[in-house]
């Protein structure tokens, strides 16, 4: 991309936009932005790169601007996007930037309801550990392992002919990627204010599908997702007929021992994640590497040492006896997830939960109890709204009161955010594991973990 002005980026907050701006900054494009929700851990960050953030939404940030860059959830009334319309100051959307900067390099796509940001990771990281030096747009940082020049970025540019991108389903956008290989992990209920129904979204998955040019690899409850196979299909999975097959999955203290059946034969590897959804994760990332020429061997010793993505079971340590872990999740089939993975352990689980989105808890409402049945104490936030209008028809009690009904006997709790550090300190007991769940500001209270036991 030749830009002589500056990129101005609205919600420069956001998982995907962050990445963006810190892609173009490391290509030595000019860029600002504006989030009133920022993080000041990710506002330093991007400020130490040269970028410039704004706190707030004003006209005048747009003086000097050559093209405004929006997500689709800046909403219309924005104050910065109607003053660029004002004075005809070009918009662009992300993906459009994504996918310029992807031209002349070979686009591998990861796409799905969970484990995208995973999986991408994983790739990304093997590629450069052997030396390829692709290029990376992820939304969330990967986490240090001290060896590869990794350093908590979530994205960067190589010299390398590969360009690996998490893609986002929500809004549609990744319909407008071209990749010439892509991986798909699952497709879950989500995202129904965009879709409609499920159906929508499965067709929108198929579309996506379709517009690969080269090898397409799916997770096998995926493989009725094109009706007709005009491309080579590699599937991952348990099943027998899975190219790549997960044959068996040990849990460690400090991750899991994984057996797979492969195309080279019989894979044994070791990997530093815990659960089988990560066992699974490392096979899917083995599959797209094997189609980009990479041996499964070479793949699996380049992925021994990842330490995954920030906020992805991320150990945060141990303070007063309790084991604090960090993730995501806010799709109950991810909060499940999280849990199942920490069950081996063999420790108690303390659950505490923000919810995300008043979209998604109004659609999801009755799943959320099945999915934290398996901890022992649960805690639940009020809703993140994350951007959209507050549902005065919810209420952030309806969520616990749903909790309390599908698990009776269960010790289910309802807190403020900005009592939650105090509340913790006072009931978390010795031996258990703290896991702190949702993509909102919960983030914060988990940057803060030493302070449960002070």
């Amino acid at each position: 991309m030749k830009t002589t002005g500056r990129l101005h980026l609205l919600g420069i907050g956001g998982a995907g936009m962050s990445a963006l701006a810190l892609l173009l900054r490391s290509r030595g494009t000019d860029v600002s932005g504006a989030d009133p929700a920022i993080s000041p851990a990710l506002a330093a960050k991007m400020t130490g790169e040269g970028i410039v953030v704004y706190r707030t939404h004003d006209p005048s940030h747009l003086d000097g601007v050559e093209r405004v860059v929006i997500s689709s959830a800046i909403p219309e009334e924005n104050p910065e996007l109607r003053e660029a319309l004002r004075r005809s100051i070009p918009i662009a959307h992300r993906v459009d930037l994504l996918c310029r900067l992807a031209e002349g390099k070979q686009l591998t796509a990861v796409a799905g309801t969970h484990g995208k940001g995973t999986i991408t990771g994983m790739l990304a990281y093997l590629l450069r550990r052997l030396g390829w030096d692709p290029s990376l747009a992820n939304g969330a940082e990967l986490v240090d392992d001290g060896r590869t020049p990794c350093r908590g970025l979530s994205c960067w540019w190589g010299e390398g002919a590969h360009f690996v991108m998490e893609t986002d389903e929500s809004d549609g956008s990744f319909l407008k990627l071209l990749p010439r290989t892509a991986l798909i992990t699952n497709i879950d209920r989500d995202h129904l204010d965009f879709w409609g129904d499920e159906e929508g979204l499965r067709q929108g998955f198929r579309r996506f599908a379709g517009a690969v040019e080269g090898i397409l690899i799916l997770h096998e409850s995926l493989l009725d997702l094109l009706e007709e196979q005009v491309r080579p299909v590699w599937s991952y999975g348990k099943g027998a007929d899975c190219r790549f097959r997960l044959m068996e999955w040990q849990p460690l203290e400090g991750g899991a021992e994984v057996t797979a059946d492969t195309p080279n034969g019989t894979l044994h590897f070791s990997i530093c994640l815990f659960g089988e959804h990560n066992a699974l994760n490392a096979l899917g990332a083995i599959a797209v590497a094997a189609s980009l020429g990479v041996s499964p061997e070479r793949a699996a010793w380049a992925l021994s040492s990842y330490r995954g993505i920030r906020r992805r079971l991320e150990r945060k340590g141990e303070t007063g006896g309790v084991l604090v872990f960090d993730d995501h999740a806010d799709h109950p089939t991810e909060i499940a997830g999280a849990i199942a993975a920490l069950l081996p352990l063999g420790r108690p689980i303390v659950a505490v939960l923000q919810p995300h989105r008043f979209s998604r808890v109004r659609s999801l409402l009755a799943d959320y109890g099945p999915a934290l049945a398996q901890a022992q104490r649960v805690v639940v936030l009020p809703i993140w709204a994350a951007g959209e209008k507050i549902d005065y028809q919810l209420s952030d009690q309806d969520l616990y009161l749903q909790i309390c009904q599908s698990n009776p006997g269960q010790e289910v709790h309802f807190s403020p955010r900005d009592t939650l550090l105090s509340f913790l300190r006072t009931t978390l007991r010795r031996g258990e594991v703290l896991l702190l769940m949702g993509p909102g500001d919960i983030a914060e209270v988990a940057e803060r973990w030493e302070e449960i036991s002070a």
